[in-house]
């Protein structure tokens, strides 16, 4: 219970809001059977919502913890010198599908993380993975980069993987409402008393979050928005 009452008072409700309901709707549409890798999986949020997979997760010892979800250890983790070799610890085509989610922008090698899930992956399985367009910086020191669809689109191409299907999250409302729910978060972790200060002018920048569910439906843009998710299949 006291997990999902912090789920919906999140300052990044909004964000978490989209990627679950896009999940579904991917995994609805396509299925998502078999075995499939959570790629810097953490406490694996959204495990509860791939309930035909066997769902496994590798990251590293030390994972960020979200308090916003119930979560579970990884599976697997990474060995002591991926760091350096950037190679997954499983044999060719181990896996059915993977995911990976908002990890993306804090790998240095973006190429070679999209080219080892397709590695690891049989041929035809797909790849689901999220990473923010718009957003503050965040996990710092290791927060590298934001990508367009058509950098996403040469990264999966490079590596014998098609797009079969896109969502672009949330729009101008709530990009609007999660910069501000951001730069109050980071105010709040300052120290205690700015903690207070936060928790004083919060709850209007909450309600702004719910309405700009309603919000991004009337205001719509292709071009401002939260995060990309993107469906691949493996080809070869």
């Amino acid at each position: 219970m006291h997990k999902k009452i912090r789920f919906y008072i999140s300052p990044f409700f909004l964000s978490r809001y989209y990627i679950s309901k896009d999940i579904r709707y991917f995994i609805e549409k396509y299925g998502f059977r078999g075995t499939v890798l959570d790629l810097g999986c953490g406490e694996k949020p959204y495990k509860y919502l791939f309930k035909n997979s066997k769902y496994l997760g590798i990251d590293f010892p030390k994972y960020s913890i979200n308090k916003d979800f119930k979560g579970e250890k990884p599976d697997h983790y990474f060995t002591d010198d991926y760091k350096e070799t950037l190679v997954l610890p499983f044999p060719d085509e181990y896996f059915d599908n993977a995911v990976s989610f908002q990890v993306l922008e804090h790998h240095k090698r973006p190429d070679l993380m999209i080219g080892e899930m397709a590695r690891v992956i049989r041929k035809g399985g797909l790849v689901l993975l999220t990473c923010p367009f718009i957003g503050g910086l965040h996990e710092e020191p290791n927060d590298f980069q934001r990508y367009t669809k058509y950098k996403l689109r040469e990264l999966f191409e490079k590596n014998n993987c098609e797009i079969i299907g896109g969502k672009k999250e949330g729009s101008l409302p709530s990009v609007i409402s999660m910069l501000i729910n951001e730069h109050i978060s980071s105010f709040a972790a300052k120290n205690k008393f700015c903690y207070f200060l936060a928790s004083l002018i919060y709850l209007p920048f909450l309600l702004f979050q719910y309405l700009s569910l309603l919000l991004d439906k009337i205001i719509r843009s292709e071009k401002i928005f939260i995060n990309y998710m993107i469906l691949v299949r493996k080809t070869q």
